[in-house]
């Protein structure tokens, strides 16, 4: 497992506390990638379950997606790192979702 990055910051807590509730920590992250020798990997989806999670302190449980769930996945199996990072950028900068510290 790399580092994982997202970029999506906004988080509705409502929708946290729902997924608390239910006990639901699933999220689904990308297949691990290199950028400038550092390892990476991309939360595709779940970011308030992954919020949930982290705020419960509990270890969210990952799904490594496949080009076969999701397209983008493609794009990094051909070695299309920039591309794939921006098919799944979700409108803010990436960040290290443990420490909220800024990526790229």
């Amino acid at each position: 497992m790399g580092t994982r990055i997202s970029s999506q910051r906004h988080i509705d807590a409502d929708v946290v506390a729902t997924k608390s509730a239910a006990g639901d920590y699933s999220i689904v992250v990308s297949p691990t990638f290199s950028v400038a020798g550092h390892e990476y990997e991309v939360v595709l989806d779940g970011h308030h379950s992954l919020a949930a999670a982290l705020a419960d302190g509990v270890e969210p449980v990952a799904a490594v997606a496949t080009a076969t769930v999701h397209d983008a996945v493609a794009l990094l199996d051909r070695g299309e790192v920039e591309a794939f990072l921006a098919a799944v950028h979700m409108g803010d900068d990436y960040y290290d979702v443990a420490t909220g510290k800024l990526v790229f």
